[in-house]
């Protein structure tokens, strides 16, 4: 079972269509607006980590960055621009 994890924004059906659209299955979504979502703890298993930028806080994006780059996981970043991100997910 592939998983992502969605970080921020609001309305994110086009990005669930195109992670799904990649075989992912499962997939999380964090609105990255409550304050304890920066202190929250990376779910197991995950493939891919989807940060969409417009919606989230340097110190949010810092410390997931971090915590990505150390599990070894792939980040991509969006402007919850479904296009883009499937442009991104392919070329990797």
């Amino acid at each position: 079972m592939s998983k992502a994890l969605v970080i921020g924004g609001d309305r994110i059906e086009g990005i669930k269509q195109v992670l799904q659209a990649q075989g992912i299955n499962k997939i999380d979504h964090w609105t990255g607006r409550k304050p304890g979502d920066v202190k929250r703890e990376l779910p197991a298993n995950l493939n891919v980590i989807v940060l969409v930028t417009g919606w989230l806080n340097h110190s949010m994006m810092y410390r997931i960055k971090h915590v990505a780059h150390k599990r070894g996981l792939k980040v991509v970043y969006t402007r919850n621009i479904a296009d883009g991100m499937q442009r991104v997910l392919e070329a990797a």
